[in-house]
């Protein structure tokens, strides 16, 4: 992997067809959409931890079962960060028999998905009816079941990821940088030492070598692509993987990608220009450079924005790919140097 690059970082919008992603606190008898205010008005969203699931169940598919492990009763993992891909990527609280608890922060900053068209636009109230058809209702002549109903919708999310890469596969741990010696003196095994107020830092100790440092990055971007274990796929299969992403190979950390793909709806989805060609020029200055250019790739699927000749047009004034979304991750993974 490239030595310069500190922070991947992702955008994306994605359009859906008729579905519930992720449910709310809902009824005895209503599967309600998760929903966000603003304005005055209902979006739906789908959760920060429902996306996290959805990547981790991707990249479980394409690794072995020792290095992906599923958390016991009390909720916690193995915290095998050498071993286990999950408990690196994503993080845990756990405690250990010899260490006791133990936290990791997650190298992987994953956003809710933000749904971008009005509720009371896009949503419809689904009638649905459980069949009961035991042993005791065909002997009574009789087909019962329950009412539920489910909301449904069709909308345009906007998500993303930011991946701290310095600290994939490597662990923090203290480190003496100094000692203060004090005037104080005090008694220690029958001779008297002077009082020292030692000086820590944190230093980063690698726990995998470069190669699977790079592995792991790589299956976190083909998840990326490929993320499909969403709730209610038996009946309302849809796709929620990206159709317009955008990607940034960063010198330093920074979430700044995240505001670039804000979104007008006025019955048709219009990207903001004006606030993307700014951040674009923000996220320029942290990125690093590929052939004299900024380290940021576009994909695009074609008629999913009403101004997309207009962004088209941008994104080509600063020599930025404009490829399909598999395509320009497949570019980053390439720029990387870890494909």
């Amino acid at each position: 992997m490239r030595a310069e690059v500190k922070a991947l970082s992702l955008c994306w919008l994605s359009e859906t067809d008729l579905t519930n992603l992720n449910s709310g606190e809902g009824g005895s008898n209503l599967v309600d959409i998760k929903k966000y205010r603003w304005r005055g008005r209902e979006f739906p969203y789908v959760s920060g931890q429902a996306m996290r699931f959805y990547l981790k169940e991707a990249i479980r598919r394409e690794v072995g079962s020792e290095e992906a492990c599923v958390a016991n009763e009390q909720g916690e993992t193995c915290g095998r960060i050498e071993k286990c891909v999950l408990c690196d990527l994503f993080g845990f609280m756990t405690t250990l028999p010899d260490r006791g608890a133990i936290v990791r922060v997650s190298p992987v900053k994953v956003s809710p998905a933000m749904g971008m068209i009005p509720l009371d636009e896009a949503m419809v109230l689904d009638f649905l009816t459980r069949r009961h058809r035991g042993q005791e209702q065909v002997e009574a002549g009789e087909l019962r079941g329950d009412i539920v109903n489910v909301e449904l919708s069709v909308n345009l999310y906007k998500a993303g990821l930011c991946v701290d890469i310095q600290r994939v596969g490597r662990e923090e741990s203290p480190v003496e940088i100094d000692r203060i010696e004090g005037i104080k003196r005090r008694r220690r095994r029958d001779r008297e030492v002077a009082e020292a107020k030692v000086i820590q830092s944190i230093q980063l100790e690698d726990l995998t070598d470069e190669s699977e440092r790079d592995r792991r990055v790589a299956l976190l971007l083909n998840a990326v692509k490929d993320f499909s274990d969403y709730s209610k796929q038996a009946r309302l299969l849809t796709d929620f993987t990206p159709d317009f992403i955008l990607i940034a190979l960063q010198s330093n950390y920074s979430h700044r990608l995240q505001k670039a793909l804000e979104v007008n709806w006025e019955r048709t989805v219009r990207l903001q220009i004006e606030r993307l060609s700014q951040i674009l020029t923000e996220v320029a200055e942290d990125c690093i450079r590929l052939a004299g250019r900024p380290a940021i790739f576009a994909g695009m699927l074609n008629d999913l924005l009403e101004n997309e000749k207009e962004v088209r047009k941008l994104l080509e004034s600063r020599s930025i790919p404009i490829l399909t979304p598999r395509a320009a991750v497949e570019e980053a993974k390439k720029a990387l140097e870890i494909d």
